[in-house]
């Protein structure tokens, strides 16, 4: 188990507190029942509250969440390795290209002609300074809160090439 909201986590982008903080694994030993922290290695992502994990073999993927602190959404993906506690960042987040930076969605594995995929579903985040809008998506504005969206984006990642693109509808 990793992330989520915890007390003493600043509110700020990143800060070794943070990152510190970030570099924890939650591990239940199943045949015990025990908990333990173990430290992880490489750097974790900032997205820590409402992203969405999958897991293919010995690696669990992260995609997106919320930062803790004003609009900071993220449209980053990270994998973890399970056997080397270690965090690699295999797209990091920006504003230039899709999946819009978001939090509160969905991620599944396909597997297509034998090739691994992460499919990012749907999701919430800033209605401003976001990626271009998919084309045939829809996007709408959560009421309440004009400053953010919702969509129903559908974005596929081929794990073989790190090449991320959207459905067609």
């Amino acid at each position: 188990m990793w992330g989520g909201s915890q007390p003493d986590l600043p509110k700020v982008h990143n800060n070794e507190k943070k990152k510190s903080m970030c570099s924890v694994m939650e591990v239940c030993d199943l045949r015990t029942g025990r908990w333990e922290q173990k430290p992880t290695t490489g750097n974790p992502p900032l997205g820590v509250r409402n992203y969405v994990a999958a897991a293919i073999g010995r690696e669990i993927f992260y995609f997106g969440g919320w930062c803790n602190h004003v609009s900071c959404y993220h449209n980053s993906l990270y994998s973890f390795n399970v056997d080397t506690f270690n965090w690699k960042e295999l797209s990091p987040t920006t504003s230039h290209h899709g999946p819009m930076m978001k939090s509160l969605c969905d991620m599944i594995t396909i597997k297509v002609n034998g090739e691994d995929y992460l499919v990012v579903i749907g999701g919430k985040g800033p209605s401003s300074n976001n990626t271009p809008k998919q084309p045939g998506a829809q996007y709408s504005e959560i009421k309440g809160l004009p400053e953010r969206q919702r969509c129903n984006e559908i974005h596929f990642y081929k794990l073989s090439t790190g090449q991320s693109t959207y459905s067609l509808y």
